[in-house]
């Protein structure tokens, strides 16, 4: 599985209805069909729900406002 960079992320955050779950300062992300797997700067995997299922949504904080998406 191929990675891609997020690294000029500071934070994404996974919403679930009410729930946040927030990874801070991701570097990789990997995409699978139902799932996003994540890895932190602290070499963490974090392995969520991707968007769209269990009425996730996704959000993050560019490190550069004037490049907000890297892919």
């Amino acid at each position: 599985m191929t990675g891609q960079d997020v690294s000029d992320e500071q934070w994404r955050e996974y919403l679930y209805g009410d729930r946040i779950y927030r990874i801070p300062d991701p570097q990789t992300l990997y995409v699978g069909t139902t799932t996003h797997r994540v890895l932190d700067a602290d070499g963490v995997v974090h392995c969520v729900p991707a968007p769209g299922q269990f009425d996730c949504v996704l959000r993050w904080l560019p490190k550069d406002p004037g490049n907000p998406v890297a892919f």
